[in-house]
């Protein structure tokens, strides 16, 4: 639901700074350049065109979103869509999985991927140097394709898992 956009922002900027910022593999300026007002403008559009409140501009893939909550906050979130460019290797790409540090081991990851992808055919970019994500991918069926690249935005190697 769009009300959930805040949340799920949130969920995004804390992440980031865990897991990209705090390790040294993303520079503070560069992941802040996307301001938390920003983020909540991102995920309200997401989730106001998932929602199907308004269509999809002309080239925008709907994603489908899901939410975990703890005692009403969101701790964590996932979203799919059929492909950024529709030049994937699969037909299903899953864009986002952020979960809370605090809840990491908990689950609530397990759960937010089984409930976006199920056992789909899917595929996803991961940051190259993010050995947690790219283990707990690999535990579910996803491997390197041998596709790599440059984020340009982040400067930051990424690579292509499938399954």
């Amino acid at each position: 639901m769009i009300a959930d956009a805040p949340g799920i922002a949130d969920v995004h900027w804390r992440s980031h700074q865990t897991t990209y910022v705090e390790p040294g593999r993303v520079p503070r300026t560069t992941v802040e350049a996307w301001t938390m007002r920003d983020r909540i403008q991102v995920w309200t559009t997401n989730l106001a065109i998932a929602s199907a409140a308004y269509p999809p501009p002309s080239g925008f893939r709907r994603m489908a979103l899901w939410v975990a909550e703890d005692d009403g906050a969101v701790v964590g979130f996932s979203a799919t869509s059929g492909g950024h460019r529709g030049d994937g290797p699969r037909d299903l790409e899953l864009h986002a999985l952020y979960v809370l540090d605090e809840y990491h081991g908990t689950g609530v990851g397990q759960g937010l991927l089984d409930a976006a992808l199920g056992a789909e055919p899917a595929y996803l970019w991961v940051l190259g140097d993010n050995p947690r994500a790219r283990a707990f991918y690999g535990r579910n069926g996803f491997v390197p394709d041998g596709t790599e690249k440059l984020d340009e935005d982040w400067d930051v190697n990424v690579v292509r898992l499938v399954r």
